[in-house]
């Protein structure tokens, strides 16, 4: 699903002595079948931005358009875009609720208008594709199982009502690096056949690098850079303006580069530097 951002401003307390410019003409579009990283130093409004998409944050001046919703029109069918544009904040497994895993899950789809025989369909379905048995976890309270399995949970949540789009703020956060990985790796696995469409906030160089294909950059308020992560992580002025860190593999290949052992690859995952490495010994 394609999204349109234009001129996007947003002002918190505005007219008064608390007043803070969170947005600053912001404009970017995304594409159906993007992983979009949106980066940037604490403050710099990706939260806000985000939440904007299925109108959490109500529009003040600019345009978005999500598919054929246009969220400044005067009137926003709000159910529809909250179903087609799928939001998992930081640390989900702190909104789970119910005193069951399916209640947990059926939820959206039951808000959304699917009749209970679907809504339960739509949550077996969720959790066998975040990993997890339905006939294991059905009944249990979602405060009975790890952590890992309780994030799983609060993303099939979100998964059951089928959005087009998911967008994740700090997916991994809190996770050990196993988790983290799992978690990602899940998220790919999405986009084969459920959700054609992610974004993900993340302060994770790591992740921002090997799982998307582009990346818009914010800094107090405004948007700096759209491009690809190689495009970026060759931008030490924008990574040390912004704060941001380097992803390890590019850390590694930098180190060897001061080294005089230049390697034929951007280097954004392990994989590649791996690679890359070990063609540079044989050859």
């Amino acid at each position: 699903m394609r999204i349109e951002v234009k001129d996007l401003k947003y002002v918190y307390s505005p007219k008064s002595p608390f007043e803070k410019v969170a947005l600053d003409g912001i404009s970017f579009t995304v594409n159906s079948g993007d992983t979009l990283g949106i980066v940037g130093s604490t403050g710099s409004g990706k939260s806000t931005l985000c939440r904007h998409l299925n109108a959490l944050v109500k529009l003040q001046s600019g345009e978005i358009t999500v598919g054929d919703i246009r969220l400044n029109s005067k009137r926003v069918d709000l159910k529809q875009l909250r179903k087609n544009v799928g939001m998992l904040f930081q640390f989900p497994e702190y909104q789970l609720f119910a005193d069951t895993v399916k209640k947990d899950v059926e939820f959206g789809p039951l808000n959304f208008g699917f009749s209970q025989a679907e809504a339960e369909e739509a949550a077996k379905r969720a959790l066998e594709l975040v990993g997890l048995d339905f006939d294991e976890v059905a009944s249990k309270s979602p405060f009975e199982l790890s952590g890992g399995q309780m994030r799983r949970v609060a993303i099939a949540g979100v998964l059951a009502s089928r959005p087009s789009v998911l967008v994740l703020d700090e997916p991994t956060a809190g996770l050990d690096p196993v988790g983290k990985r799992e978690i990602l790796e899940l998220v790919t696995a999405l986009k084969s056949g459920v959700t054609d469409t992610v974004i993900i906030i993340s302060h994770n160089m790591d992740e921002i690098a090997e799982f998307c294909n582009r990346v818009i950059v914010l800094d107090d308020g405004k948007l700096i850079a759209d491009t690809t992560p190689d495009e970026l992580f060759n931008r030490s002025d924008i990574v040390d303006r912004t704060e941001l860190d380097y992803p390890h593999t590019v850390k590694i290949k930098r180190l060897l580069a001061a080294k005089g052992v230049d390697l034929d690859t951007p280097a954004l995952n392990a994989k590649e530097l791996t690679s890359a490495i070990l063609r540079r010994v044989k050859g």
